[in-house]
């Protein structure tokens, strides 16, 4: 059992809470654990990266002791200041050691990983939202104060030898050539982007900064800032450089949408500082990539939520499906009653479709929520097609919807679960059906394509329905978002869960009006 102080100094008397408490029982269950979660951690940050395995055993062991009652500490307090301590202490030990940044975020996420399901499995003694929620703040607090200080060290440094090159300008010619130089390799080796802006131009750029835009230095060099920065957060942008080359405080990190050449989007943190170096003053920024990072943490609290969500269903859908399947038994033999008049056997019969509804809805939401596992094999995915539009056609041909098929003949037999993608392609076709008014038509198509991971075939269903605003189709694949009376929302989590077991990815265009097109976009095995 670990003891209750830390080697690295008390925290500071009356620090702000920041944090949330952590429920008693919580502590105590964290306290109890710590001889179990401890080694865990140990091993698995030993197997992290190539840095992490030339590390000894014991040093790892030690670091990980001192994290883990760093962060019992701050929850048990709602205090950050064992955190600040440890932090201090691992940002000094792991820099010195050549560590990147991500590598220590990620041996700091671990504690999250591990804790995640040992906590969903003690539903009946702990509070699993209330722990969770503690946990994710320490983490979060962790990895935003290390990254912190990573980046004040590397602002320091760029600062300290800006202010060289402005002496050395007034000094000696020759020997600032030789220090722009040795300015131009510092910053082209750093791995965050590093931009000069002045009239709102930018003035010079490593190559880090043109990689995170898909840009050359010529694209980049002398084009307006601005046409880097998405339309929606170009004001907060400009608002902020206006406030920094004004005087004002130092400008805190700004998060906001960068803009590609080719239109890709990406999350961009700036923290902006103003210089002159004789010519004027210039905004000198330091640019990270967070986008990973918002993806994960978005990620990772979907997975929370639905790890919640299947967890109370698992726990309900025993005591849902025996009663279901008895009322529906007994609605389906009534029905079958000759002395009941006919109106009553239609209310019958409208109340076994209920039921079976009810029935779908605990089928999906258990999808969701168990581990998605593919059986994987050789399949030819114009055949699954032609098999599920079979399904299809007489429904359609009922409401006088048209079907057209494209099938590439070439695609031949692809790496995939025949049961998993047949699930993904009945959904899309049933929203399809939804979408269309009758007499509308449906396009399922099959090509060879490609994707940023190499060849990939696509299964595209296309329909000339309503369509969908902007703003539903950001929020399309978020569990339970439906704009149907009687959907619940799980139809296209799973779809995109499919498509993303596989490899593959979910491309979505639609036009309010128009119509949506939905393409499942899978890896090809050559």
């Amino acid at each position: 059992m670990l003891s209750s102080s830390t080697p690295y100094g008390p925290p500071a008397a009356q620090a702000p809470s920041p944090l949330p408490q952590a429920p008693a029982a919580f502590i105590r269950w964290l306290q109890a654990m710590a001889d179990d979660i401890v080694p865990e951690w140990v091993d698995r940050v030993s197997r992290l990266s190539p840095h992490y395995r030339g590390r000894s055993t014991e040093e790892i062991s030690m670091t990980i002791a001192q994290s883990y009652q760093a962060n019992l500490q701050a929850m048990e307090q709602g205090r950050t200041a064992p955190l600040d301590s440890f932090v201090e202490f691992i940002t000094r030990l792991r820099l010195e050691a050549g560590f990147s940044l991500s590598e220590v975020q990620k041996a700091f996420d671990l504690y999250r990983v591990i804790l995640l399901p040992k906590v969903l499995a003690q539903t009946q003694s702990l509070d699993p939202l209330a722990a969770l929620e503690a946990v994710n703040a320490v983490v979060s607090y962790q990895i935003h104060s290390f990254s912190d200080q990573f980046q004040q060290r590397h602002e320091a440094a760029i600062r300290r030898h800006a202010e060289h090159l402005k002496k050395e300008v007034l000094l000696r010619s020759r020997e600032l050539a030789a220090s722009e130089r040795q300015h131009k390799t510092l910053v082209e080796e750093i791995n965050d982007g590093y931009v000069a802006v002045q009239d709102m131009r930018v003035a010079l750029a490593n190559r880090a900064f043109c990689e995170m835009h898909q840009a050359s230095w010529h694209q980049t060099v002398s084009q307006p800032f601005l046409d880097f920065v998405a339309p929606e957060d170009r004001d907060k942008v400009l608002r902020v450089f206006r406030q920094t080359l004004a005087g004002g405080p130092a400008t805190p990190a700004l998060e906001y949408q960068r803009l590609g050449r080719q239109g890709q989007r990406g999350v961009t943190e700036i923290r902006a500082r103003v210089v002159d170096l004789g010519q004027g003053p210039v905004i000198i920024g330091i640019c990270r990539d967070f986008t990973q990072r918002v993806e994960m943490e978005r990620k990772m609290r979907e997975s929370e939520r639905l790890a919640y969500v299947g967890h109370l269903t698992a726990s309900l859908s025993h005591e849902l499906r025996n009663p279901l399947s008895i009322i529906k038994v007994n609605l389906q033999v009534l029905s079958r009653q000759d002395y009941l008049p006919q109106v009553d056997r239609q209310r019958l019969g409208m109340a076994v479709t209920e039921v079976s509804r009810l029935e779908g809805i605990l089928r999906q939401l258990l999808d969701v929520a168990k581990p998605l596992s593919l059986s994987l094999g050789r399949h030819d995915p114009n055949a699954l097609a032609q098999g599920c539009l079979d399904l299809f056609r007489p429904k359609l041909a009922e409401r006088g919807i048209r079907l057209r098929r494209l099938l590439e003949p070439r695609l031949g037999p692809q790496s995939l679960d025949q049961g998993k993608l047949e699930q993904a392609l009945v959904n899309l076709l049933l929203n399809a059906m939804d979408a269309v008014a009758d007499g509308g038509y449906i396009t399922v198509t099959t090509r060879l394509t490609t994707s940023p991971a190499g060849p990939a075939w696509e299964l595209s269903v296309r329909d000339n329905g309503a369509g969908m605003s902007p703003q539903d189709l950001a929020q399309i694949f978020t569990p339970f978002f439906t704009r149907k009376a009687h959907g619940t929302g799980l139809g296209l989590t799973n779809v995109k869960r499919i498509a993303e077991a596989h490899g593959g990815s979910v491309a979505v265009e639609s036009t309010p009006g128009k119509g949506s097109k939905f393409s499942l976009i899978m890896p090809r095995h050559l």
